[in-house]
């Protein structure tokens, strides 16, 4: 008993000093307790008690966290019991403390734990997910058939009510795709942290949601699915199985042209829909089969972000389901119902000209 009486001296002495952002709540021979708040996310509760023949039996702990996971809350419960081994028949009060608050600050990615392992086990061997803890990155890499998706995504101090960030990303699908990949997570990213400027309920407190998870798994899923999306209009796959035949020439038929939908057209397919009746009083729609998860301003994010992806890659929808969203592109002014109805009548009328002239000279 004297060993723990000198030790209950010594944490009350010097915990608070030497362990840096600690409080210690408890400190008796029945319990000691200490709370760690490294960050608004990094906090944790370290409750301490002495076993019968201490210290020859290890010390008992239990943690406790209203912000960590309770995985991640096992895994260290795990690990101190290992590192105890080591000061069996020593003083360990003060010893695990200094561990569990280094523990902490060597892993400021352990907040996000949780959502790590549910994109590996999305990502499966799809490609591979590399974590940097000294420097809080995460390196995603996305491989289907010949094309990827390469990033690295930074995890902020002030997760998750900071959203999380990325520079370039590397990839060989094609450009405009990869403007839309980049634009949509990083406005999944942002309705994580910023709330909406119209609310339906204005008593309702926005609360930020971790936007992690909701945009790697986003771009895992469109990366997956694109290489397979087909062509509303020909059906036929929008990309070449080689990334070294992607049309790149904004002028060629081929050309990829992705709608506010998110569905991807051949540009000569999307031309001959539009220039083509039926003309619908409200513009022509889109006549994709399934509506859209690609498109962050139209789908919730639970739904979007966080549904697992199929066993399959392809994208089946529902059969009796379409699209139905108006045909819309920032680039063209296609979906002017008049112009085009106008240009069209215009069309047949030279062609009934011609077919006049065609008559008359044979």
């Amino acid at each position: 008993m004297p060993l723990i009486d000198d030790e209950i001296d010594e944490v009350s002495r010097l915990c608070e000093n030497v362990i840096p952002n600690s409080k210690l709540v408890a400190c008796h021979k029945t319990l000691v307790r200490v709370d760690v708040r490294q960050s608004a996310m990094r906090q944790l509760t370290i409750c301490i008690r002495f076993p019968e023949n201490y210290p020859t039996n290890k010390l008992l702990l239990e943690f406790k966290s209203k912000t960590l996971s309770i995985s991640f809350l096992e895994k260290l419960t795990s690990l101190c019991e290992t590192k105890l081994n080591e000061a069996v028949g020593k003083p360990q009060t003060m010893w695990i403390l200094h561990f569990l608050s280094d523990y902490l600050s060597a892993n400021p990615l352990c907040i996000v734990l949780d959502e790590i392992q549910q994109i590996k086990q999305l990502l499966a061997s799809s490609g591979e997910l590399k974590v940097k803890q000294r420097v809080c990155t995460i390196d995603l890499t996305v491989r289907v058939g010949q094309y990827y998706f390469r990033a690295k995504f930074k995890v902020p101090n002030g997760y998750p009510a900071e959203r999380i960030m990325w520079d370039d990303s590397e990839c060989n699908l094609p450009q405009a795709i990869v403007l839309f990949l980049n634009g949509q997570a990083r406005e999944i990213a942002r309705r994580c942290v910023e709330p909406p400027l119209a609310r339906k309920d204005s008593n309702v407190t926005f609360t930020p949601k971790r936007s992690l998870q909701r945009c790697l798994v986003f771009i895992i899923n469109t990366v997956r699915d694109l290489p397979q999306e087909k062509c509303p209009i020909c059906l036929q796959c929008c990309l070449p199985e080689s990334p070294s035949d992607v049309v790149t020439r904004d002028n060629d038929d081929l050309y990829l042209i992705r709608m506010f939908c998110g569905h991807i057209y051949h540009q000569s397919c999307l031309k001959r829909f539009m220039s083509e009746p039926p003309f619908p009083i409200g513009g022509k729609t889109c006549p994709a089969q399934g509506t859209h998860n690609y498109n962050a301003s139209t789908t919730p994010d639970n739904k979007v972000c966080l549904a697992k992806h199929p066993a399959s890659n392809n994208i089946v929808p529902a059969l009796d389901e379409v699209c139905g969203q108006r045909v819309t592109h920032d680039k063209w002014g296609l979906n002017n119902v008049k112009s085009a109805e106008t240009k069209w009548a215009h069309r047949q009328a030279k062609m009934r000209e011609l077919e006049e002239v065609i008559d008359f000279l044979q």
